[in-house]
This record gives structure tokens, C-alpha cells and sequence, in this order.
């Protein structure tokens, strides 16, 4: 199922190279709450965080945790289609760390969640698309729905942020949905109650966060981890790495 998953990402490579040929509307996101605004306007959105240690064989960026090391590594040398695809990049505010490499590192614009508005209405050749956005919400709200559902499942905690994780380098909404559903259908939902893991930035490193708990769990991204990575704004006892991926 983790390699399926991956794939989504792996076909996003494809997808976002064309749209940057045709009319440039890709955006690259580290924020995951605008997705609706940004489809709206006609753009496509994509997580650019760096995802692995393959990428230190070209480039070498070590001053900062991983997630950071690894999505500069990538910008600098153009090999991840995602970020090099952007047109510019929403931020939000849970890593400034993050923000600062990213704007020191790129001449692309670099544009705060809450000001993201104001930044697509300056944008003469694009508008507004009030229906596009009721309806991108709608399905978003279909999407959450449907991961809660799992979360009520015999699903493991791993594999239910990989899901959410992933989806969303499936452009169409519908698709997700779609898949989500045959996801669903594959669990029995159950009545567990599960230990909330907090981390930060676990998009790439579940596995390793999976081998110690022996429990049903969830993961959250959280400014007050119980695992996080070297050199990370945020502190924990538990320290994960790229390193083993």
C-alpha cells in the first residue's frame, strides 16, 4: 500500500510539468488549508516538502532537520518537478524555520496562508470562482469525512496519515473521494480508541514512528512533539531521521 501511495506523488511529477507548460498554475504548499481558494482560481496544489535523504547525493544541506535539508536540497537543484513546477508557494505559520530557508533559497514569491487572497486577486489573468469553491469545499468536507471514517477502522495509525498525506497529490477531487471509498470498504470500522502520536512534519517517516507504539494510535502534526528531528524548532525526546528511508 506504501508504494501505491507513493505513486500518486510519482504521477503529480507528470501532471505538474504539464500545467507549468500550459498556463503555469501550479502552487507549491507547505499549508494544508487553502486547497479550496487555491482551485478556485484555477491552480493546482502540491506539497513541496522534501521527502528523503536520496537527494544529500547531489546536493548537500545539513544545517537544518531533515523535512527542511531535504525540500532546499530539492529546490536548489531542480530535481523535484513539484517544487521546480511552482509558480509561487503558500506557507502557514507552524515552521518560520522553514519559511526562511525557503525564501532565502528561491526568487519565487512566497505568499502566508491568511494573505493568499489578496495575492490571487492581484493576478490579472485569473478570477474568482465562487461555484468552484462551494464545490471544492464540499468535497474536501467529503474527504475529511471519510478519513474519520477510517480512523474509526481497524486501519493502522500509519497508514491512516499516509492516506491523508498522499491523496493530495490527486489533483481531482472525485478521485480521491473515489479511492478513499474503496479504502474504506477494505476496514471494518470498529469502536477503537486510539493514542494520539504528535509529531513534527511526519509526512515521510510514519514507519519509523510505527515501530515504537504497540498500540492503536494517530498521528498529528503538533508544535508539542512527542518525536521530532535533529536540529527541529521544536523539541522532543524522540528523534526521527531521514537517514534510514
Amino acid at each position: 500500500m506504501k508504494k501505491d501511495l507513493e505513486e500518486f506523488r510519482r504521477e503529480a511529477y507528470v501532471d505538474a510539468i504539464y500545467a507549468k507548460m500550459e498556463d503555469d498554475r501550479v502552487v507549491g504548499v507547505s499549508s494544508d488549508t487553502c486547497e479550496a481558494l487555491i482551485i478556485s482560481y484555477g491552480f493546482i496544489a502540491y506539497p513541496i516538502i522534501g521527502l528523503d535523504a536520496h537527494i544529500f547525493d547531489y546536493c548537500k544541506v545539513d544545517d537544518f532537520c531533515d523535512p527542511i535539508n531535504s525540500t532546499i536540497a530539492y529546490l536548489k537543484t531542480q530535481k523535484c518537478p513539484l517544487i521546480y513546477s511552482s509558480r509561487f508557494f503558500v506557507v502557514d505559520s507552524f515552521c518560520e524555520k522553514f519559511n526562511t530557508c525557503l525564501k532565502k533559497s528561491t526568487d519565487k514569491d512566497l505568499v502566508y496562508e491568511n494573505d493568499l487572497r489578496a495575492y490571487l486577486e492581484n493576478i490579472k489573468e485569473i478570477s474568482f470562482d465562487e461555484k468552484i469553491y462551494k464545490e471544492s469545499q464540499d468535497k474536501l468536507g467529503i474527504i475529511k469525512i471519510l478519513l474519520r471514517d477510517l480512523e474509526e477502522s481497524d486501519i493502522d495509525g500509519s497508514l491512516l496519515y499516509k492516506l491523508g498525506f498522499y491523496i493530495r497529490f490527486i489533483k481531482d477531487l472525485d478521485e480521491r473521494i473515489s479511492f478513499l471509498k474503496y479504502i474504506r470498504s477494505k476496514y471494518q470500522r470498529k469502536n477503537i480508541k486510539r493514542k494520539i502520536i504528535q509529531a513534527t512534519c511526519p509526512f515521510a517517516v510514519t514507519d519509523l514512528i510505527d515501530e515504537n507504539i504497540d498500540q492503536a494510535y494517530k498521528i498529528v502534526k503538533s508544535k508539542n512533539p512527542d518525536f521530532t528531528f535533529d536540529k527541529c524548532i521544536y523539541k522532543a525526546d524522540k528523534i526521527l531521521t531521514y537517514k534510514e528511508k
